[in-house]
Order: structure tokens, then sequence, then C-alpha cells
């Protein structure tokens, strides 16, 4: 098995994916490949970057334009994170609601505890870093440790940090007898469920009373955390949307 397999699709069936939001330097795009590529990643996904295909972009790769060749191209992060049940967003920003977060090395444990799904992890455009809104669609923000008085690092530099936190783990993940993996039943909820379920738990809210779409506050975000903490399954996301469905069908209609 070549380096490639064994990061790629290590541990059996989790496979992973790099996103990268609004790029603006189309060098950066060629240098988080390298970086992906060094650490046996393949899969890029880019959403609207300012500039690509462009030959900076393939300068930088050095021996891994193919990556950029296999690139695909979206035009919102949701459409990009179709399939994943894990994701994760990098971020330096302070935030004022409090994300989950974790450490590159503790992001790459939990990635090699899972026994299969997609996961993704998504970085943010150079100058900004992810919106809130874009955060949303993570369950965990990981934040690279750094120095109190400078966080900054070149968006290429935070893939490469990351990607090889991710590549150590599923090597020493490979060195031990693997564990008995979850029964079909118990898949993690793919990121697109368990927005459903969001959706659906917002529109009873509204309904009864507990929720005003014209003053949400925080209260969709707060749920969006909620869920991310749980790491629902998706016999979990089943049972939540059946209760959710009961409910409904018990309140008076107008």
């Amino acid at each position: 098995m070549s380096k490639a397999d064994v990061a790629t699709n290590s541990p059996a069936g989790v496979r992973m994916r790099v996103v990268l939001v609004e790029t603006s330097h189309p060098g950066n795009i060629g240098s988080a490949a390298r970086a992906m590529k060094a650490m046996g990643l393949t899969d890029l996904r880019l959403v609207a970057p300012e500039r690509f295909p462009d030959a900076q972009a393939t300068a930088l790769a050095v021996g891994a334009a193919d990556l950029l060749e296999r690139a695909t191209v979206h035009g919102t992060l949701a459409e990009a994170l179709v399939g994943a049940s894990r994701v994760y967003g990098s971020s330096a920003r302070g935030r004022r609601v409090d994300w989950p977060t974790v450490t590159p090395r503790e992001a790459a444990a939990e990635v090699a505890a899972l026994p299969e799904g997609e996961v993704a992890v998504v970085f943010g455009p150079e100058r900004t870093g992810l919106s809130n809104p874009d955060l949303d669609l993570c369950q965990r923000l990981i934040a690279i440790p750094t120095v109190a008085d400078f966080s900054s690092l070149n968006l290429a530099q935070a893939v490469q940090v990351i990607a090889y936190e991710m590549f150590a783990a599923r090597h020493a993940r490979d060195s031990v007898q693997p564990r008995r993996g979850r029964r079909a039943s118990e898949r993690a909820a793919r990121a697109d469920e368990v927005a459903g379920l969001l959706e659906h738990c917002l529109a009873v809210m509204t309904t009864v009373g507990f929720h005003d779409p014209a003053r949400p506050k925080l209260l969709e975000r707060r749920l969006s955390r909620l869920c991310g903490r749980a790491g629902l399954i998706d016999s979990e996301v089943q049972i939540l949307r059946g209760f959710l469905t009961a409910l409904e069908a018990r309140l008076p209609r107008e």
C-alpha cells in the first residue's frame, strides 16, 4: 500500500477533503495542494476562488499539479460539503459565540477514531477567515496554537500543519490493531442530514412560538453548535426527526 493510499483511506472507510473558501491569491491554492500531496491528501475543493485555474497556482504546486487538475470548484460552501459527516473549520479569528474548539492534534485524534465517513477541513479567505455563516456549517473549530501576540499563519502553512497532524494520527492508528467498527446503522450523520434536522427543529419551534425568525438572536447558531458537540449518528437524527414529526401531528391545525 502506498503512502497516499494509507493517508486517504485509513482508517477504513474514512476519506478526507480540504475546502478553501474564497481564496484570493492563486499561489496559496497551489501551495496548499503541495502541502496536501505531501501528506497523502488528494481531494481539494474550492469555493468561489478569485482566480482559478491560474499559472501561479500551478507554479507553486511543485509536483502537485494533478491535485489542481482534479480540484472541484463550487459556488457555496454548503455545496462543497455535500456528503461530509464531520466538518472542521480552521480560523484564528476570535468569536463572540463559543464554538467547540480543538487543536490540530486533538482534531486528528478524533478523525483517526472514526470508523468511516467523509471528513472535511475548511479554510476561509486569507484576509478575513471564515465568516460566522460558513462556520455554522462546521461542527468544530480548529485553532492552531501560536505565541500570544502573533497568531497569523499563511493559508498554505495552516493547511500543512493540520494535514501533518491528520497524517501522523492515521499512521499511529494503523500501527495498532484496528478496533471493531460501528454497525452500518451507526453511521455518522452527514452534514446535510444534520442541517435538515436543524431546519425541522426551528420550524417546530416557530410553530409553537418558541422561535421568532424575525428576531432569531443566536438560537440558530447555538443549536448548530449543540448538534456539532453531540456528534450525531444517522439513527439519532432519524429519532429526533421522527419525534418532531409526531409533535407536529399533534399540534392544532390553523
